[in-house]
């Protein structure tokens, strides 16, 4: 599969259609947040290039190795996860949460894949249930996630057509 191009960042990052399907995406599970990584183009680490956060300003751009933390796990590996008890699990990269300053409980992360490229993941964070993320939650963001790949593809097609 290949890899995007820096490009491909900078089309998703200003793109109404994801920022919207992002915010329908957190809303429907109910999660407090949620962001769209995508992959470097070296494949090495995954950038923050939408949120739907009130810390937003703070997340965009960053990147967190692929080697490292949950999302990481579900690029490299192509497996969606649900954990609603994330200070109990030793994969959890607080990185994010220093540089941001609050606390994630509960986390949900989808990849965003077809046939032909990975583009990262979409996260959805603290569940507003108290039991938090359900397996019908999961559900919505897959159905989310294959939206949200759709658009990311037609960007990646646009400028190999350009």
């Amino acid at each position: 599969m290949s890899r995007l191009t820096p490009d491909v960042y900078q089309l998703a990052k200003d793109d109404a259609h994801l920022a919207k399907a992002l915010a329908d995406a957190v809303q429907s599970v109910g999660a407090q947040e949620g962001s769209i990584l995508l992959l470097t183009p070296s494949g090495q680490a995954l950038r923050f290039a939408l949120c739907s956060s009130t810390q937003s300003e703070k997340l965009i751009n960053t990147q967190q190795p692929v080697t490292r933390g949950v999302v990481g796990l579900v690029a490299s590996f192509q497996q969606p996860t649900i954990n609603n008890e994330l200070s109990n699990d030793p994969q959890h990269d607080p990185s994010v949460d220093e540089k941001v300053g609050s606390t994630t409980r509960s986390q949900m992360a989808v990849p965003l894949s077809d046939a032909y490229q990975e583009y990262g993941v979409i996260t959805a964070i603290n569940a507003s249930n108290q039991a938090g993320f359900t397996n019908d939650d999961l559900q919505r963001y897959l159905d989310a996630a294959k939206t949200i790949t759709a658009r990311l593809a037609e960007l990646a097609g646009g400028l190999a057509r350009a």
